[in-house]
């Protein structure tokens, strides 16, 4: 695929959000998708490999405002299938032509108020979050930031997906250890809490004190001045080192030689560094608030941040308590290994294969009808039983009201959109649709493959004559049939002819929401095969109901054509219906917002 990825800002290649842009462009490289990327002069020279657009760096409101108002108009977005960008909490753009994922990792400026100047949190604070939310998918590195977008930024649950950040291991060197504690981060006051972790420090019994180095590298950044000066005062001032920013080939060595690793930091979006130890083997005590709470779960020793005693309890603790310390790094090692950059990278592009919307908390995928068929295709090629569904305006009204209806829907491994409504609902709620991917459209598409297909639905003989009509024209074999009222065959010889003949796709036309609670009810049953909600389907294949004309298809009216042929039955649904889906949709965009 062809990605176009933000990779501003780079920080020199010395922040966390640099090592994410770095490792996840160095993924997404290796799986043999084309890149383009948008750098500014610090990243010019890492990412020289690539096609690049280049933007003068200078000071960060440039910065800001060039790639918020300026930069989304020079791009060529018909060059691209969808972009990323890379640092979302950082840089937006003001318009997004092209499927966009906007990763945000962390919204640490509500946890740590004095973090930046008046003019950054204002800018974060208020211009961010709108356009953030104009992109089509959020992508939070961890659950603590998604937590955050919902509370502090209001955007939508249904919205966010979250792909946990990888780490790449650390080469394994063997080497003595040495009586020190490691926690690698910049000198940040008082965000990365480097002055509890002194005083925590100046706590532990005289002994240990003695013992054990504190060693802290990391670049200097904003209130890294009051740390050193605390540090040079301390009673402990000789166990303290400080070494400068460190880059990734010295990380080996400095993990080998440890005897634990410690991260005090009062938040963090997510915390490679941790990861990183735990790999190497290291015994580990971190905060048990933001990532570093989910991360350290179950493998390493939590501790309350602004408790300076319980930072110290954590140290001593570790240090004095063998067993526990052997326990601490084979549960860390196991909680390591289910990161990876290459999971985060196909994360986000299965985001993009994936891509949906969601209406009344429904959500439905949103792409092409093609990309829908090699949907249907994976699923047959499983094996397994799977139940796919189309929605329209009047699917959403009964799952409005009818929440079982509604989960079975979310249950579903695709839903598609079907319809002029699913489409205006999305948009009014910030979401695209690209294609009417509608049963009628994709049925002489499927039928055009080698699928085996049993046709279940309709009143008596109708199914029978859709399969005699569709058998003629198609590659498909229409193994079978049975009307839906099981007048033809009763229910309990539908389900033996099912299983006997083993359909690759079971196509049931019951009417909505008959037809997801039929399948959802006898899946389990069913053997391995997709099944299919498809509504009225039957009879226009049947041509027992009349398709409406092409040019109304395309217009999107055709549910005028289908109100013209059966006023009586379709009035509620359309002339009642479809306003009050309408009113229903801004109702809750409205309520979300509140």
């Amino acid at each position: 695929m062809k990605i176009l990825l933000s990779a501003i800002p780079f920080d020199n290649g010395k922040s966390g959000i640099s090592v994410y842009i770095r490792e996840v462009v160095n993924a997404l490289e290796s799986a043999g998708h084309q890149l383009t990327l948008i750098v500014e002069d610090d990243g010019a020279k890492e990412f020289e490999r690539f096609d690049l657009i280049r933007i003068k760096k200078r000071n960060a409101l440039f910065s800001m405002l060039y790639s918020l108002f300026i930069l989304p108009w020079r791009i060529n977005w018909k060059k691209y299938d969808f972009c990323i960008m890379l640092a979302a909490n950082r840089r937006v753009f003001c318009r997004y032509p092209i499927f966009t994922i906007a990763v945000v990792h962390d919204l640490s400026q509500y946890h740590v108020p004095v973090k930046y100047d008046k003019f950054r949190m204002f800018y974060i604070k208020k211009i961010l979050p709108h356009y953030v939310r104009k992109a089509r998918s959020i992508v939070a590195i961890s659950q603590s930031t998604r937590n955050d977008l919902i509370k502090y930024w209001h955007i939508p649950a249904e919205k966010i997906h979250v792909v946990y950040n990888g780490f790449t291991p650390p080469e394994k060197i063997e080497t003595a250890k040495k009586k020190q504690l490691l926690y690698i981060s910049r000198i940040e006051h008082p965000g990365k809490n480097h002055l509890n972790l002194l005083k925590a420090f100046e706590l532990l019994p005289e002994n240990l004190r003695k013992e054990y180095t504190l060693v802290m590298p990391g670049a200097a950044w904003n209130g890294a001045e009051t740390v050193f000066e605390y540090a040079k005062n301390s009673p402990c001032a000789g166990q303290f080192k400080f070494t400068g920013f460190v880059d990734f080939a010295t990380l080996p060595e400095l993990y080998a030689q440890s005897a634990m690793y410690i991260f005090p930091s009062y938040f963090e979006g997510f915390g490679l560094s941790l990861l990183e130890a735990m790999h190497a083997g290291l015994p580990c005590a971190c905060s048990n608030n933001s990532s570093l709470g989910e991360l350290g779960a179950n493998a390493a020793e939590l501790f309350d941040p602004a408790s300076v005693e319980d930072i110290a309890a954590a140290m001593q603790k570790i240090l004095t308590d063998e067993d526990y310390k052997q326990t601490l790094i084979a549960k860390g090692r196991a909680q390591a290994a289910r990161f990876s950059w290459q999971n985060t990278a196909n994360g986000l592009i299965e985001i993009y294969r994936n891509r949906s919307a969601a209406v009344f908390g429904v959500r439905f995928f949103s792409g092409t009808m093609s990309e829908a068929l090699e949907k249907i295709a994976d699923l047959v090629k499983d094996r397994q039983n799977h139940h796919v569904a189309f929605i329209n305006a009047h699917c959403l009204n009964i799952a409005y009201k009818n929440e079982a209806y509604k989960e079975i829907l979310n249950s579903c491994p695709a839903v598609f959109a079907d319809g002029i409504g699913a489409k205006i609902g999305a948009k009014i709620l910030g979401s695209r649709v690209e294609d009417n991917v509608n049963g009628t459209d994709m049925f002489p598409l499927l039928a055009q493959k080698s699928y085996r297909i049993y046709l279940l639905g309709g009143a008596p003989g109708v199914a029978a004559k859709a399969a005699e009509k569709a058998q003629a024209v198609s590659e498909a074999e229409f193994v079978g049939c049975a009307d839906g009222f099981f007048q033809e065959k009763s229910e309990k010889e539908v389900f033996a002819e099912i299983k006997a003949l083993h359909p690759d796709i079971v196509l049931v036309a019951l009417g909505v929401p008959k037809q997801e609670e039929w399948i959802s009810e006898h899946l389990p049953d069913l053997p391995g095969c997709v099944a299919i909600g498809v509504g009225g389907l039957l009879d226009f294949v049947s041509g027992r109901i009349p398709r409406a004309p092409l040019w109304m298809r395309k217009c999107n009216i055709e549910w005028c054509y289908r109100l013209y042929n059966e006023p009586v039955r379709l009035f509620k649904r359309y002339i009642i219906g479809n306003p009050v889906f309408i009113l229903r949709v801004y109702w809750s965009k409205i309520w979300r917002r509140k």
